[in-house]
């Protein structure tokens, strides 16, 4: 990797010292600061010194145990925007170059793409029936197209981030491209365009019938039939699999596609369908919400659950209402906001009593004890979290289409876990881990991957090095996730004392394995 600049080195060093002096005029000790922000001792040393970065949550946790009154977190986010400044100038370095080399191997992509979709004179009735705006529009897409052409002949020369900025770049012409068309024409634009990128995050893997039926539908939302949203649904089910496996990057694009078109269907939809269709909406924009939290947008996932909980009201859906508090709850408790937790949690409650859904009941239970664990109260957690495994146990009519179909014996231990690590009992925390990995359904890759990086944690924590350096190359192996790979790199960066020994080494070789090496030296 890349020296670290200068400047940012000296932004964290000066960071690091008003940490120190913040803490020490709170008359915190270095252990009791650790404990609040569930690291250990040596970690909040290394970063008092400048020697060891945190993410956001590290630092939103200091300000508040230091009464810094905003300091702390406001002197991060300047060296974290500088530090993506930073980025941004290598990565335009970098995209300039690759362009250059690329230029020998431009074509005409977009005429040869519409060309052999439309048939024998498709591209030029497809540019004759775009609206001007969308024509406009229709000139810029060369540009994308052919960087997708050469992405893959230059992928010694070319980073990862550079395709993705690519395909994003794609993907916002072809989202505006489309708003400016009107309906008829979009369906001829997808009549020509199956099987293709464009047309791939709306059609999915439908079959030839499926997908004329879907088509004719967007031409005319008043179209809409039960058919149609099952093959929502059925989508639906599809990319929160998918992104279980794949990480929330891998399903983000397509999951809004699916929205957008749900939009649109909405607009028209028959009465008698509007509620499901609502439904769907709301289930997609809760699901939305948690990809951009998993990718630290946390005023996007706002935004997405604030729209989910709106939708599932008019649709007089309690369940998906429930599930978006309970994902706004999780949210505030990563944050470190246990009080904003707590407070969702109790709304939640009161609406989890009008539901038969056992699963969403033991959501909210969970979200309630995460929220007092994260504000340091151990009664008040252990008595929620009783509450959720009492629901469960309990429960003889479990729904495999709740919203919360995943939650499990095997994942409620392991939630646990994470509560007692917040609330600094380490070896009860070691012991729940241990169980809930055990128990857990491996079919849900992603999630059976944060409960084994939750182990890691409580073994590191123990004193368990080895342990917990093995478990972390087990996980870098299973995970997609951003969220998932930003708190490994975080908790491979507070195992820094360590790094000479065979444990610590062979993680590295893992790491460089799977793409998440960060450079740890001092």
């Amino acid at each position: 990797m890349a020296r670290e600049p200068d400047e940012l080195v000296e932004m964290r060093l000066v960071l690091g010292a008003q940490l120190a002096a913040y803490r020490q005029a709170a008359e915190l000790s270095q252990g009791q600061l650790a404990r609040a922000a569930m690291v250990d001792r040596t970690t909040v040393a290394h970063i008092e010194k400048g020697r060891s970065r945190a993410d956001e949550r590290f630092w939103r946790i200091a300000d508040e145990k230091c009464w810094a009154g905003g300091a702390l977190l406001a002197g991060f986010r300047a060296w974290e925007a500088a530090k993506q400044d930073h980025e941004v100038r290598a990565r335009e370095a970098q995209l300039a170059e690759a362009r250059a080399k690329a230029e020998a191997l431009r074509a005409p992509l977009a005429a040869q793409l519409f060309g052999e979709a439309a048939g024998p004179g498709g591209a030029e009735a497809l540019t004759n029936s775009i609206t001007a705006g969308g024509a406009e529009l229709m000139e810029g897409l060369a540009g994308p197209l052919a960087h997708l052409s050469w992405i893959g002949n230059l992928a010694g020369d070319v980073p990862g981030t550079e395709a993705d900025e690519v395909i994003g770049q794609l993907a916002r012409l072809l989202c505006r491209w489309v708003g400016a068309m009107n309906r008829r024409e979009l369906l001829q634009f997808l009549g020509w365009a199956v099987g293709t990128t464009a047309a791939s995050p709306v059609l999915g893997d439908l079959n030839p019938d499926e997908q004329e039926r879907l088509s004719r539908a967007i031409a005319a939302p008043s179209r809409v039939d039960k058919h149609v949203i099952d093959h929502i649904e059925t989508m639906l089910r599809y990319c929160k699999r998918q992104e279980d496996a794949l990480g929330s990057r891998a399903v983000l694009s397509t999951m809004l596609a699916q929205r957008n078109l749900v939009t649109n269907l909405l607009t028209e939809c028959p009465s008698a369908l509007r509620s499901r269709l609502l439904s769907a909406y709301s289930d997609m924009s809760t699901s939305l919400g948690f990809y951009f939290f998993d990718l630290s947008k946390f005023d996007e996932a706002a935004d997405c659950w604030d729209q989910a909980r709106a939708a599932a009201q008019d649709a007089n859906n309690i369940e998906l209402d429930i599930y978006a508090l309970g994902n706004m709850c999780y949210s505030a408790s990563w944050q470190g906001k246990g009080h904003t937790a707590i407070d969702l949690a109790e709304a939640a409650q009161s609406l989890s009593r009008k539901t038969e859904d056992p699963l969403m009941r033991v959501c909210i239970a969970t979200e309630a004890a995460l929220g007092h664990a994260t504000n340091g109260d151990h009664a008040d957690f252990m008595t929620a979290f009783e509450k959720a495994e009492n629901i469960l146990k309990s429960a003889n009519n479990l729904r495999p289409e709740s919203p919360a179909y995943w939650y499990h014996e095997g994942w409620l231990i392991s939630r646990k876990s994470e509560c007692l690590l917040r609330l600094g009992k380490i070896r009860e925390a070691v012991l729940s881990a241990s169980e809930g990995l055990a128990l857990f359904d491996k079919s849900f890759t992603g999630s059976r991957a944060f409960c084994m990086l939750r182990l890691g944690n409580a073994q590191l924590q123990a004193g368990e090095i080895d342990e917990a350096a093995r478990l972390f190359g087990d996980t870098a192996a299973q995970t997609r996730s951003t969220r998932l790979v930003k708190e490994l790199r975080n908790t491979r960066a507070r195992m820094q004392p360590w790094q000479d020994t065979p444990a610590v080494k062979a993680l590295d070789d893992q790491l460089a394995t799977y793409g998440l090496v960060t450079n740890f030296a001092g």
